[in-house]
């Protein structure tokens, strides 16, 4: 496809941008292939037509490092995203492929995936990505030091999440969900239990409850292995 189609001028995308954003609470996860990151969508206007975004864990991409300001467009059916470091640059558009759910392209040809947060708890599914590679939740295959329980007598008392997952009274999908934790969410944990030799159960410790929290399966890694 050619990149003025997915890049139209940006005169024509103030024309098509809504006048309110979305909410600010939600957070959500951008994914290039050269790695991701979460942010939210702010009410604070940046230009005409264009709002401000947060980023949150400081660790998008060189690609996504950048993004600072976006627009909805044809409804909600796309996103723009843009730079104003420098004036004001377009870096990136996603098209809506189903609620919560955007795919695109970056300017310099990387595909973008953008998920809301609140996306329901992944269920089985093909394992994605290249062969030998066990992805992330958000994109990215995992590194080797997430892959796995984390090792707690080695003093790796937290997992990192990488996406919203569930809470669990017991380390099954049929435990009863207590509470949910959250994208860039510090979770202390307890330890943790493998199964069938790929599935990771952690039991994190709050404030006032505890609970299990699947880390890893077959197909994803849901937590990276200690926090920081």
């Amino acid at each position: 496809m050619p990149m003025s189609r997915l890049f139209p001028t940006l005169a024509g995308l103030l024309c098509l941008a809504m006048a309110a954003p979305v909410a600010a609470s939600d957070l959500w996860s951008v994914t290039s292939s050269k790695g991701s990151c979460h942010i939210s969508f702010d009410q604070d206007p940046v230009a005409e037509g264009i709002f401000a975004v947060t980023q949150h864990d400081f660790t998008c991409p060189e690609n996504l490092k950048t993004i600072s300001g976006y627009s909805m467009n044809n409804g909600d059916g796309t996103i723009i995203f843009y730079s104003t470091a420098s004036g004001l640059e377009q870096i990136a558009r996603a098209d809506k492929e189903q609620p919560g759910i955007y795919v695109g392209m970056t300017l310099d040809g990387e595909t973008l995936q953008v998920v809301h947060s609140d996306v329901a708890e992944p269920q089985p599914e093909p394992a994605a990505g290249r062969a030998g590679c066990l992805p992330y939740a958000g994109g990215g295959c995992a590194q080797p030091n997430d892959i796995g329980a984390p090792d707690v007598a080695a003093g790796i008392t937290s997992i990192h999440m990488v996406t919203r997952m569930n809470v669990r009274a017991m380390p099954s999908t049929e435990g009863a969900v207590l509470r949910r934790v959250e994208a860039g969410q510090c979770v202390d944990i307890v330890g943790c239990v493998e199964q069938n030799g790929t599935t990771v159960w952690c039991e994190v410790k709050m404030k006032t409850y505890r609970g299990w929290v699947l880390k890893q399966d077959d197909r994803k890694v849901y937590a990276r292995n200690a926090c920081g």
